[in-house]
C-alpha cells in the first residue's frame, strides 16, 4: 500500500485544566484553582493519534505569536506532525473543569476568536488521501469540496451543533460521525424524536451514520436499524477529547481498508484509552497500548444488532 497522507484543518486551543470534587456549580469561578496546561483541539488530537499509528499528517490551524503557540509548535514537532500555522494575534485559551469522581467536564470558553482558514491551493490539497476538518472552518470546507481530488475522503467534526453549515458538512462528508447529543438533546427526546432525526439525517446524507455515544459505545445507523458497538470498559477519569480521538482512529481504519464495523470497534478502543488519563493531547494512548487492546478485543464479537428501542433504553438508563 502506498504511503497515505492525511490533512487536518481545525481550531487549536490551550486548555487550562482544573480538577474539583463533585459537580461544577453554575456560578463556579476557577480563579485561584491550581491548573495544568494542555494543548488541544478536535483535529489536533486526531492528528497526533494518526501520527503515532504511522500515518503522515499535516495540520493547518490558527495560532498566536505567543508562549501558548510555542507549546503547540513543540508538541507537533515531538509527535512528527507537520504544522502549517496561520498566525493571529493570540492563541485561543479555554478553561476546563474536571469532575474528579466521574471524569465529566465543563468548558469555560476564552474570549480569543479563531481566524478562519482559507485560500488553500488545489495542488496542495491533491497531495492528500483523507481530510479531517472541524466545524470552525466553514470557508476551508467549501474550498475543499471544490478543489480536492475525487478520491480524497472527508471526515468531519460538527460537534453538537446543528445548523445549515453542519448539515452541509454531514451531507458531503464520506463518513458523517455525529455525537449522540446532536440527535438526542440531553437524552430527553422521545424514541420517536430520535428515530425521526436519524432517518431524516440518513435521507439527507444517503450514507450510513456513525453516532458516538459515550459510555455505551458507538452505533451505525443504516436508515432502518442500528448496530451498537459496545465500548472498551475502563474507569474514566477525564472524557476530554474522546470524540476527537475517535475520529482519528476512524480515519486510520478507513486508510487500512477496514469495513465500518471493524473501524468503529477500533475507534471505540482508542477513545476509551483516551479517558483513563487527564488532559487532551497529553492523554492520547501510545501505539503499543492501542494495538495491545486491538489484538486482544477485536478478535471477539463486539457488535450487537438491535432496534433503536434498545439503544434508547440504554441512553435513558445513563441519565
Amino acid at each position: 500500500m502506498k504511503n497515505m497522507k492525511i490533512l487536518g484543518i481545525g481550531e487549536s486551543v490551550i486548555d487550562n485544566v482544573c480538577k474539583i470534587e463533585g459537580e461544577v456549580p453554575e456560578d463556579f469561578n476557577p480563579a485561584g484553582l491550581q491548573s495544568e496546561k494542555h494543548a488541544g483541539g478536535p483535529v489536533l488530537t486526531a492528528m497526533i493519534v494518526l501520527a503515532r499509528l504511522g500515518i503522515e499528517c499535516s495540520y493547518i490551524t490558527s495560532v498566536g505569536r505567543d508562549e501558548d503557540a510555542n507549546m503547540i509548535h513543540s508538541l507537533m514537532r515531538h509527535e512528527n506532525v507537520k504544522l502549517l500555522p496561520k498566525y493571529q494575534h493570540k492563541t485561543k485559551v479555554n478553561t476546563m473543569i474536571i469532575n474528579n469522581r466521574t471524569g465529566a467536564r465543563v468548558k469555560i470558553r476564552g474570549s480569543i476568536k479563531h481566524d478562519s482558514i482559507e485560500d488553500i491551493s488545489r495542488n496542495f490539497l491533491h497531495q492528500f488521501d483523507l481530510i479531517i476538518i472541524d466545524r470552525h472552518e466553514q470557508r476551508a470546507f467549501y474550498e475543499i469540496l471544490k478543489k480536492k481530488k475525487a478520491s480524497t475522503k472527508i471526515i468531519i467534526d460538527p460537534s453538537t451543533e446543528i445548523s445549515k453549515f453542519t448539515l452541509d458538512m454531514i451531507k458531503h462528508a464520506d463518513y458523517p460521525i455525529i455525537p449522540i447529543e446532536a440527535v438526542t438533546p440531553a437524552y430527553t427526546g422521545s424514541l420517536e424524536d430520535i428515530n425521526h432525526v436519524l432517518k431524516r439525517l440518513y435521507e439527507w446524507t444517503n450514507k450510513p451514520l456513525i453516532i458516538t455515544a459515550g459510555d455505551i459505545g458507538s452505533l451505525i445507523f443504516n436508515g432502518k436499524t442500528a448496530e451498537l458497538l459496545p465500548p472498551l470498559p475502563v474507569k474514566a477519569v477525564d472524557t476530554t477529547g474522546a470524540g476527537d480521538i475517535y475520529r482519528g482512529a476512524f480515519a486510520y481504519g478507513i486508510l487500512q481498508g477496514w469495513d465500518l464495523k471493524k473501524t468503529a470497534r477500533f475507534s471505540n478502543i482508542v477513545a476509551a484509552l483516551q479517558c483513563i488519563r487527564t488532559g487532551n493531547a497529553s492523554a492520547i494512548p501510545t501505539k503499543e497500548e492501542i494495538m495491545h487492546y486491538h489484538d486482544k478485543l477485536l478478535a471477539g464479537k463486539m457488535v450487537t444488532s438491535c432496534m433503536l428501542t434498545s439503544i434508547y433504553l440504554r441512553l435513558q438508563a445513563n441519565i
